[in-house]
């Protein structure tokens, strides 16, 4: 809501009261990160209170910080500027361990690195890092055989994203794609963090980048087979939304485009991408519990787009096209989803045959279809294996997985590039990746079963034996099972417990996968055991395990932390006086409720950019993600759902009680949880708190929902909050 002059004054003036008020004041060790007594800090900053009335479906309501939504207010830019002042006077004095934690984390990513190379339309793709760099040169070379004395095909530069980031304070490359006669290669760039893209072209012969003035663009764009059309989407200029469809031709005026789909309902968005098989464009309509699918030849770009099959409630389903057949994978009659095939003529539902049943428990997340196999990622407790059938005669090929907890996937869930991005190949590439294992890289024959190790990340520092990996359970108080990770090193257990992290989710199906995280160590090293809490919300068993922690069900995600965190004292595996919380994004919800609900159970919270404003949030339809998500939070235009949302919103529902300890970060240009939500949540929580303990609240102005750019961008928030949690632990306090 738009603020009179009046009220933007009276917020300067007392913003600036506060901050002309503010002295230095003794750091004592219980409140702060370990340091003399004597060490002089500014007083934690005070946010002013200025009433707005809030109008909602539900009715009105007072909200004293609102004001913070107006990033153009310079009051709003000066407490901004006052938190972070005073998170960095509270973290200097451990500066050293900081350093040193980051040190740590930058030694240990590979000074340099190149990606196995892939084949895409005649050419071998490949990425290098030069040691040190932040950005990758993106090359390819002709796929042929080599010379007559062995030399390979030359070496030409696609992407050279160093010299094309050179000057920008964030460049973050998205998605980019090869024109199918391999002449030009057009790439999407974040240039602020907020996720509104700018399309680029370039000539790979020549160099030449053209901005094709096509911006608020979504991450998603596909060639048609011409190789000068390109279908391109627009998101809707406040809430984000991707919602049009957009013919282009390469070097014309961007006014010249011809819009070819617009999608109305604000409850999904849409996005376009080209079949495996480069015959067909696909316009992609998705809902949470709903689909539809719009398909054209890519050979005729100025052609209509015809629907797969019509959108109705609780169908979804994504398709792809090998030969002659289209591939769906789909939740008809199978919550866990089955994969099914249609003759490319006759597409629609009343035509699909089953290929692979559905397990229940068992979410098949990709299909990754070839000519004579198909092959699908298959999620089961956290984890996630791949099964291989033969088409001819749909036999099972078994494929030799490493053993142990871990993750093996077709896709690129941890920071892959590349893929199997030909259809009339036997070759399967998937990667694996465990707690104790740096990702490798396979490739498995399936005609012959032959397994091929491609690429193993190397990680000297690292010895796996000195480390170990469990799983146990703990009880929700309804019953349920919620299974745990832990990763630690023995020879460092202590008798009555360690400093522990549980890093937790639970949202939109995304399961806690236990992966390698070399970041971790630097906790590991140091005493700390590191938890996976594989709460609800996420796919760990199901699609009912998302189900039960979403909606009116939502609380489930919440109790089913606290009973992991009672569970971790309870076997003496966690030290009460030094267990900590850490959450990202919907994690940020996570916690944060839990901060609200059991403020006794953990010494800190550790919140990344958190969603704790979610009454708001999901009020206000004009609100990046706002009507796409309803389904996972609820809407508040039902007053029951309205009722449950505000009952467990963390901003909400802060209290007059002491409360852990708390590094709360965010990024300015974050489009996804607007800072104005931790901002307006720490502002409460300094009100309303009645104990000393560490609140810190550091919003990076330069970044986004990812942070900073850059293959080290993150590094230095990272070891900012390790050292935090060091410090924090040793200067536990009784609880």
């Amino acid at each position: 809501m738009r603020r009179s002059l009046g009220l933007v004054l009276i917020g300067l003036s007392l913003l600036g009261a506060a901050l002309v008020a503010a002295t230095a004041i003794p750091l004592r060790a219980a409140d702060g990160p370990g340091t003399a007594a004597a060490t002089p800090v500014l007083r934690p900053p005070v946010a002013p209170k200025i009433p707005t009335i809030i109008r909602e479906p539900g009715g009105e309501r007072t909200d004293p910080y609102h004001w913070l939504a107006n990033r153009d207010d310079p009051a709003v830019l000066a407490h901004l500027a006052a938190e972070n002042t005073y998170a960095e006077s509270r973290l200097d004095p451990i500066r050293p361990l900081i350093d040193e934690i980051a040190g740590e984390m930058t030694a240990r990513r590979a000074p340099r690195e190149t990606s196995v190379p892939y084949r895409d339309g005649g050419f071998l793709y490949s990425r290098r890092f030069a040691e040190g760099a932040q950005y990758p040169v993106i090359v390819r070379r002709p796929d042929t055989p080599e010379g007559a004395a062995g030399a390979e095909p030359p070496e030409e530069i696609v992407l050279d994203v160093p010299a094309l980031a050179a000057g920008h304070a964030m460049y973050r490359l998205g998605r980019w794609q090869p024109s199918p006669d391999g002449r030009r290669v057009a790439f999407m760039v974040d240039f602020s963090g907020d996720r509104q893209n700018r399309l680029f072209i370039r000539d790979i012969a020549t160099g030449a980048v053209t901005e094709q003035g096509i911006t608020d663009g979504a991450e998603s764009f596909a060639f048609a087979a011409d190789s000068t059309t390109l279908f391109h989407v627009r998101r809707e200029p406040v809430t984000l939304r991707g919602f049009q469809v957009w013919r282009h031709r390469v070097g014309a005026p961007s006014d010249h485009d011809v819009l070819v789909y617009e999608e109305r309902d604000p409850t999904f968005s849409v996005a376009v991408r080209r079949t495996k098989s480069r015959r067909y464009i696909l316009i992609e309509s998705e809902h949470e519990e709903a689909s539809e699918i719009r398909y054209l030849a890519a050979n005729d770009p100025d052609g209509t787009f015809r629907v797969v099959e019509p959108r109705r409630p609780s169908l979804r389903y994504d398709i792809d096209h090998v030969g002659d057949t289209f591939f769906i994978r789909t939740d008809l009659d199978a919550p866990d989803f089955r994969v099914m095939t249609a003759p490319e003529a006759t597409p629609g539902a009343a035509h699909w045959r089953e290929l692979i049943t559905e397990r229940p428990g068992h979410v098949l997340h990709r299909v990754e279809p070839f000519r004579d196999f198909v092959a699908v990622d298959e999620e089961h407790e956290g984890g996630i294996r791949i099964r291989v059938l033969r088409l001819a005669d749909r036999r099972e090929i078994t494929v030799p997985l490493p053993a142990g907890i871990g993750v093996a996937t077709t896709g690129f869930f941890f920071g892959g590039f590349g893929g199997n991005r030909e259809p009339d190949s036997s070759v399967l590439r998937f990667r694996f990746s465990g707690p104790l294992q740096p990702e490798r890289i396979y490739d498995f024959d399936m005609a012959t079963g032959a397994l091929t190790l491609r690429r193993d990340e190397p990680a000297p520092w690292l010895r796996p034996q000195d480390y170990r990996v469990e799983r146990i359970a703990a009880t929700a108080p309804d019953g349920e099972t919620v299974p745990v990770t832990l990763v630690y090193k023995p020879a460092l257990r202590r008798p009555g417990g360690n400093p522990t992290l549980v890093v937790g989710y639970g949202a939109y199906g995304y399961s806690q996968r236990p992966v390698f995280n070399e970041t971790a160590f630097s906790l590991i090293d140091r005493g700390f055991v590191h938890v996976l809490a594989h709460v609800r919300g996420g796919h760990e068993k199901g699609e009912r395990w998302h189900r039960d922690g979403r909606g009116l069900a939502k609380k489930n995600s919440f109790t089913d932390l606290i009973a992991i965190g009672e569970t971790l004292i309870a076997r003496g595996i966690a030290d009460r006086r030094a267990m900590f919380a850490r959450g990202g994004s919907a994690g940020g919800l996570l916690v944060g409720a839990v901060a609200n609900m059991r403020p006794d159970l953990f010494a800190g919270i550790v919140a990344e950019v958190p969603f704790v404003d979610v009454l708001t949030t999901t009020s206000d339809p004009s609100v990046p993600l706002t009507t796409l998500e309803w389904v996972e939070w609820g809407n508040p235009q039902d007053p029951v759902q309205r009722a449950y949302i505000a009952s467990y919103s963390p901003y909400d529902n802060i209290e007059a009680k002491a409360y852990p300890a708390m590094f709360v970060t965010s990024g300015f240009h974050d489009s996804q949880v607007r800072y104005v939500e931790p901002a307006k949540w720490v502002a409460r929580l300094r009100e309303r708190r009645t104990d000393t303990r560490e609140l810190l609240f550091k919003t990076d102005m330069g970044a986004g929902h990812a942070g900073r750019s850059g293959r080290l961008g993150t590094v230095r928030e990272s070891a900012e909050i390790a050292a935090w949690l060091v410090t924090r632990a040793g200067a536990a306090e009784p609880r």
